[in-house]
């Protein structure tokens, strides 16, 4: 027994010395090796992440001082660190080996992940505390104040009547996330303190003090998830399903419309789909999490008495991917732009000149609805 728990040791040893020192010996040999690549070389690395600009000893000095006045030495050690384990030799590897060992020895009811919770009926769950704070949300124990809901609530009014003096109609959504709508597929050592999450508290004020549409379709999704999959299971985001029933609601609230999920169709694309939670838990090749599937929403197939003759500003996160493809069954289909919130900029009114604009939010983002202006937001 002590002759295996040594040899153990030694094998832990070579282990977490070589795979450092074989990252240095590759980024020491990268550099000479990246130059003289052709411009279409250098684009894929850098787009892979694997090559990185040098920058000239003004642009090191300037850093250096802004670095100095702004930040603590521990926070650019922390960077560096975070920068080294980034491009650590066959990490994607070993996050899989790691996280496999985990799930097998506690008979798949967890795994060794820091963004990423295991739940029941292999359902998948966004745990980070570096992307919002889902699990917060969950639990209830991040409400708004009620100087920050009256502040939102402010903000959200002053951008509907600058729209509206453009003769622009603007509507807002916040898209409750994936555990707010399967609670039951939670781990049970994940206790909810208070079953009304932020989202929520922040619909039921902007309806009681204001009369902006404001959609957060948790109702609407909690009624359909019996009829059909709402969310992917390895995934963060919503599919089109989903999409669908969250932009019925906008439409029932803003137009008084409104069509039922299984009056429309859907195109299967795939039943095989692993999704960027799998990805960020090494889980993308293991056949348990290969289990989503892939819908596109078929817009020839959307109520015509629903179709509204306007040109659409769609602004939002990675949800308005699917959510601004569901509206082009509803607005003129080409004229549907969707455009990142943190990317917006005033001048894009006269670009698109859109008569509908509709701002959303994921949950876990909800306070930028007070925090960014679409009216002022990256304005020059």
């Amino acid at each position: 027994m002590e002759e295996r728990n040594k040899w153990i040791a030694v094998l832990f040893l070579i282990f977490i010395l070589v795979v450092p020192a074989v990252t240095m010996a590759r980024d020491i040999a990268a550099a000479p090796a990246n130059e003289g690549l052709s411009d279409e070389q250098r684009e894929v690395l850098e787009n892979n992440g694997a090559l990185q600009e040098p920058e000239s000893e003004e642009t090191d000095e300037n850093a250096a001082v802004v670095q100095a006045e702004s930040e603590p030495v521990f926070m650019e050690l922390q960077k560096s660190l975070n920068s080294f384990t980034e491009r650590l030799f066959g990490r994607t590897r070993l996050i899989a080996f790691n996280t496999s060992i985990t799930s097998l020895l506690t008979g798949g009811t967890y795994i060794e992940s820091t963004q990423v919770l295991v739940g029941k009926n292999n359902m998948l769950f966004y745990k980070t505390e570096q992307d919002g704070h889902p699990l917060w949300d969950y639990m209830g124990i991040n409400h708004f104040t009620d100087e920050e809901l009256e502040e939102i609530a402010a903000n959200l009014a002053a951008t509907r009547d600058y729209l509206a003096s453009r003769g622009i109609e603007f509507y807002a959504m916040c898209i409750p996330n994936k555990e707010i709508i399967y609670p039951e597929n939670m781990p049970d050592t994940i206790v909810r303190i208070n079953e009304v999450s932020r989202g929520e508290q922040l619909a039921d004020y902007i309806k009681e003090h204001t009369d902006l549409v404001f959609a957060y379709p948790k109702e609407a999704l909690t009624k359909a998830k019996d009829e059909a999959q709402l969310y992917y299971n390895t995934d963060t985001h919503s599919n089109y399903q989903g999409s669908f029933v969250m932009m019925q609601e906008l439409f029932k609230e803003a137009y008084g419309t409104f069509a039922p999920l299984d009056s429309v169709d859907f195109r299967i694309d795939s039943t095989t789909y692993a999704g960027d939670l799998a990805y960020l838990a090494g889980l993308s090749t293991d056949e348990r999490y290969m289990i989503d599937t892939v819908y596109f929403f078929k817009k020839e197939s959307a109520d015509p008495s629903q179709y509204h003759d306007q040109v659409l500003l769609f602004i939002g996160d990675s949800f308005g991917g699917f959510l601004s493809n569901v509206c082009r069954g509803y607005y003129s289909a080409d004229k549907v732009e969707w455009v990142f919130t943190n990317t917006f900029t005033t001048d894009m009114y006269d670009k698109y000149k859109p008569d509908v604009v509709i701002w959303e939010s994921a949950e876990r983002y909800c306070e930028i609805f007070g925090n960014s202006d679409l009216i002022e937001l990256h304005d020059e």
